[in-house]
């Protein structure tokens, strides 16, 4: 991967970041902790003559050889497809309205993507990079995770508060779950045998939760009451505690699993919403959007260790 100055890096100790409010990705160097370096994704156009975002990338994932990044824009409605050794978009594919999350199935060599404003899962054929088919899901599909043996993608429904389940060998729909009010975030354990679904609240009065799903038995195994705008979530390496960004609260909540208690808050940015890991178990990354930041976070000991300039607006985080 070539830097801005030119020098070959490889991806260790690298995040990679997308920045709605400039159409860009912030590579990060945890080595120094800061921005290295930019990857563009308009190539210098912008809305009329008015210097606005007109891609959006919300999501950021890398295919199965470490060879490509893909954004989902959702101003523009496509996919961005941006080759790590040249740092640039080589290629763009439409797919629905306001593209949100994806998830690369390796089994069957897709990219499968939620339309939040067309109610739909995209898959695309990553060899051929056409979109293969449509498939209608419920209302406005903001977060999608595959199971772990890669044969099921659990789309999380905002508007009709359902999760449907998608088989992906035929991928037809194989069947749709009654969840909590405001599905927006999915996480599953590294068993695959429990899915976390975050449900976000409009209301700060109303306050938002976690559902806990058994994908085995696909039945709900408890509700519990958290924060006032829970976002997303991802879970420590023993899986003991559950970190949840709030975007009105600035925080991050930690949750025990075994009892299903809050027993901790960091104080993060303003408006965090995507989290996630490293792949060591070191460290917790938290996209701010209001902040421009990106906050890294020590995961044993519960603490702040820096906040990182990055683009206008982030949200995805990608940690190779």
């Amino acid at each position: 991967m070539l830097w801005g100055d030119g020098m070959v890096m490889g991806f260790e100790n690298i995040v990679f970041v997308s920045n709605m409010g400039e159409d860009t990705i912030s590579i990060v160097d945890l080595n120094d902790m800061k921005e290295r370096s930019k990857i563009y994704l308009n190539h210098g156009r912008y809305f009329r003559t008015v210097k606005k975002p007109i891609l959006g990338p919300h999501h950021i994932t890398i295919d199965y050889n470490n060879k490509y990044l893909y954004t989902t824009n959702s101003h523009s409605g496509g996919i961005s497809i941006i080759d790590l050794i040249l740092n640039r978009v080589i290629d763009e594919i439409c797919v629905g309205s306001c593209p949100t999350h994806m998830e690369i199935c390796k089994k069957n060599k897709s990219l499968y993507v939620s339309n939040s404003d067309s109610n739909s899962v995209s898959v695309v054929d990553l060899e051929t990079r056409v979109l293969h088919t449509q498939i209608p899901v419920g209302g406005m599909p903001h977060d999608v995770k595959l199971s772990r043996d890669g044969q099921k993608l659990y789309v999380a429904n905002l508007d009709t508060n359902a999760l449907t389940v998608i088989d992906t060998e035929s991928n037809d729909i194989e069947r749709s779950i009654r969840v909590s009010l405001n599905p927006y975030h999915l996480t599953l354990n590294e068993k695959g045998s429990l899915l976390y679904i975050v449900n976000t609240s409009f209301s700060a009065i109303e306050g938002g939760s976690i559902t806990i799903l058994d994908t085995h038995y696909m039945k709900i195994v408890e509700r519990i009451r958290l924060g006032r705008m829970p976002m997303e979530a991802t879970l420590d390496e023993e899986e003991k505690h559950l970190f949840i960004t709030d975007a009105d609260l600035n925080a991050v909540h930690i949750l025990r699993i075994e009892d299903r208690k809050l027993v901790g808050r960091i104080n993060v940015g303003r408006m965090p919403n995507s989290i996630v890991k490293d792949r060591h178990n070191k460290y917790i990354f938290v996209s701010n959007v209001q902040d421009n930041t990106l906050t890294v976070i020590d995961m044993k000991q519960w603490k702040v260790l820096k906040h990182i300039a990055t683009g206008i607006e982030p949200n995805g985080i990608l940690c190779i």
